[in-house]
């Protein structure tokens, strides 16, 4: 009877072990750039700077993920924040700050926070802005990741350099971890009968 009940609590934690390594994400990996031959403007009105991008925006080059989408059409809405340096933050999230079809996947990037911005009005204007939020892929899960947008110009005309940049998080387990811990409860477990008995 002592061997069976073993015997099953060593199945169990294999199956375990099994159904744990199947669980595996698909994140995002890449990076992706955009470019506007007609620019956009930028404006700082009582402490609040607002940057407008002036339709149409393209793909301009994608790695990774994103391979295979340049010269697509992407929608973006405007970017507003208060403050300057690594004090800025935006007056809203963005929700998506930009998004496009690409064949069969809709890709999208939610801007959620910022690291640093600053506008300096002037001749010729400049914008450095950099921060974080999601990026999202059909068929992928949501994935942590940075935007950064860089211009200058007269009536301000600018180039995303290098607009999301997915993080590549730690990969999880492949499910060894789980099952040498079952291995290790089902060791104690036996260990504990013994001293018992």
């Amino acid at each position: 009877m002592k061997l069976t009940k073993t015997i099953l609590a060593a199945l169990a934690a294999s199956v375990m072990g099994v159904l744990a390594s199947t669980a595996q994400a698909v994140m995002i990996d890449g990076t992706i750039g955009f470019s506007n031959p007609n620019g956009g403007t930028a404006s700082l009105v009582a402490g609040v700077t607002t940057v407008h991008f002036t339709p149409p925006l393209t793909v301009n080059f994608g790695t990774g993920d994103y391979s295979g989408t340049t010269g697509a059409t992407v929608s973006f809405v405007d970017i507003s924040f208060s403050g300057s340096g690594t004090g800025a933050t935006l007056t809203s999230t963005n929700v998506p700050e930009w998004t496009f079809t690409s064949g069969a996947n809709t890709f999208s990037f939610d801007l959620l926070s910022l690291a640093s911005a600053k506008f300096t009005g002037g001749s010729p204007n400049t914008l450095s802005l950099s921060g974080f939020g999601k990026a999202h892929i059909t068929g992928f899960d949501d994935t942590v990741a940075s935007f950064s947008l860089q211009g200058t110009g007269n009536g301000f005309t600018f180039t995303i350099l290098q607009a999301s940049t997915t993080a590549v998080p730690t990969v999880p387990d492949g499910g060894s971890a789980v099952a040498l811990l079952g291995i290790a409860l089902v060791a104690i477990e036996g260990l504990r009968r013994k001293f018992v008995a």
